[in-house]
């Protein structure tokens, strides 16, 4: 079939497709409605945005959607779950503007994205909005990569196995680039920017300990909520009870073919360590020893249990 506008097909050593969205220094998720990535990168960084609003930025499978739905019950002081994603309340500004569009300016909104600091709306750095920056053992969120992109609907879908998935993002990184550059360059933008809001959110300690997480990104969002209203959010939004939060409509699907799984959620295991499931020794030392070099000279950036 016809590639897209503004998509790209690349191959990687194996003979497998790579679907990405052509950003030039950004490389995207692909997606159908975005004509030009490059020009959409500008209509990114020209976004206006609030003084109160909160951005989450992690890499891809991370558990940003997750720590979303927390964050924006801290926000807006309700237990419930917030409403599905819909064209005029999409919170993800990496696709705003292809046909959806943010939550009405009338208060301040949690947003996500996956992209560097450098690449985000000029506001965030203006008008000093928030950022919780949210990292994940890069093990665990490989392997939940790598059943994302096995599940894409075609003809995005990575039709590789395991172990060639593994060495491909090892060797060349996949949707925004490689993981360890991700987490190398926003602990440069922590160190660089001190006076700037960001806080940063472990996964692995979100999962051991979310009231308390939830508790301190209260104290860092200023509000005031209550130990027991931070337990009702932790117990609501427990991953087991989340399955069906943000299924995708087929109104969404049928204009966004290039984007969403086959069975259109969000969510598969949330699990820390799910990756001892699926490395080799083998796998393993090698991810080690790239993992190493690639983040000799920054100390220890991830969690691994």
């Amino acid at each position: 079939m016809a590639v897209p506008p503004g998509l790209i097909v690349r191959k990687d050593k194996f003979g497998n497709d790579i679907w990405l969205g052509d950003g030039g220094e950004v490389i995207f998720a692909p997606v159908d409605c975005i004509p030009d990535y490059r020009k959409h990168l500008q209509h990114i960084r020209d976004m206006q945005l609030r003084a109160d609003d909160v951005l989450i930025v992690g890499y891809p499978k991370s558990g940003n959607n997750w720590l979303h739905h927390m964050v924006s019950m801290l926000i807006e002081g309700t237990t419930h779950l917030p409403p599905l994603f819909g064209d005029s309340n999409f919170p993800f500004l990496d696709i705003c503007g292809a046909g959806r569009e943010l939550a009405a300016p009338d208060k301040g909104r949690a947003l996500m994205s996956h992209l560097a600091f450098r690449y985000l709306p000029r506001d965030v750095e203006d008008k000093r909005v928030k950022i919780i920056y949210l990292v994940r053992n890069p093990k665990d969120a490989m392997v939940s990569l790598y059943h994302h992109v096995g599940s894409t609907l075609p003809p995005i879908r990575y039709e590789g196995s395991w172990d060639q998935f593994l060495t491909t993002v090892l060797e060349q990184g996949y949707w925004y680039g490689s993981i360890f550059e991700h987490r190398k360059e926003w602990q440069r933008t922590i160190e660089e920017h001190p006076d700037h809001p960001i806080f940063l959110v472990h996964y692995e300690n979100l999962k051991k300990d979310t009231v308390k997480q939830l508790k301190e990104l209260d104290t860092f969002l200023g509000t005031n909520r209550s130990t027991e209203f931070c337990q009702a959010v932790a117990a609501t939004c427990i991953l087991s009870n989340m399955e069906n939060t943000r299924v995708l409509h087929n109104d969404v699907i049928s204009r966004n073919t290039f984007c969403w799984n086959e069975n259109r959620k969000f969510y598969r295991k949330g699990e820390v360590g799910d990756w001892k499931n699926y490395f080799t020794v083998a796998q393993n030392e090698k991810f080690d020893e790239v993992c190493g070099k690639k983040l000799a000279d920054c100390g220890q950036l991830f969690i691994f249990e």
